[in-house]
């Protein structure tokens, strides 16, 4: 069960190994968002588990960038790339370079190398998975989704809404779950009580499985509590 707004590409592909090292099969349910670096998590599995509330987003990565009082925060690659692109045009289209100039000093030139390695990692990370397990039977496909998923052009938000419906008809596999089934209310109650749980304890992650949980804050890890349930 993944529920994450995303982060770093690289992070993604460990865990998708991780996961498939574990399994000969492997499912990724989606209670409620898996966006960016989440979504291209679930591109590895063999089917997403969808419900009416679940959405994957475009897999626009994101860059860590840090401010000049140390802290960082994500901006996404194609947001960077385009603003680039974007004072370039202004120029071109007769605006004073010295009104564009003081803009273009503040974009950094390895961010934007970083930028476009990132974009071309994430196409390439859901071509190679894609094809290697969900759409195995079919790699033009696999290549056709991993291209479309990476068109911001298309979706024109980084945190773009992509329900079981468009994941259906963008090619993907899912697994839809009614709403009014038992195990989507059981899928929504342990969603439910994990963000709880995060929120009561000022942890940002939570890691769990039958036999134990892992809880995490920034610069804090809580010890495993075995044979315990939440």
């Amino acid at each position: 069960m993944l529920n994450s707004p995303g982060g770093e590409p690289e992070i993604a592909e460990k865990i998708a190994m991780m996961c498939r090292a574990h399994c000969q099969t492997f499912r990724v349910i989606v209670p409620n968002s898996a966006k960016s670096a989440a979504t291209m998590i679930a591109l590895a599995s063999d089917r997403i588990v969808m419900g009416y509330l679940s959405e994957i987003g475009p897999i626009d990565p994101q860059i860590r960038v840090v401010t000049p009082e140390g802290r960082f925060h994500f901006v996404p690659a194609h947001s960077y790339i385009d603003s680039f692109k974007g004072l370039q045009q202004q120029i071109v289209q007769g605006t004073p370079p010295h009104a564009v100039i003081p803009s273009l000093q503040q974009l950094r030139p390895e961010l934007i190398d970083m930028c476009l390695k990132a974009i071309a990692f994430s196409r390439q990370f859901a071509e190679n998975w894609l094809s290697k397990y969900m759409l195995r039977h079919n790699v033009e496909k696999a290549r056709e989704v991993a291209k479309e998923l990476a068109n911001i052009q298309r979706w024109l938000s980084h945190g773009k809404v992509i329900n079981c419906k468009d994941a259906r008809e963008l090619g993907i596999l899912v697994e839809e779950v009614p709403k009014d089934s038992e195990l989507w209310k059981l899928i929504w109650e342990l969603h439910c009580r994990s963000e709880h749980l995060l929120n009561i304890t000022n942890n940002v992650k939570l890691f769990e499985n039958e036999k134990t949980h892992l809880t995490y804050a920034i610069g804090r890890i809580s010890p495993p509590v075995r044979g315990q349930s939440e």
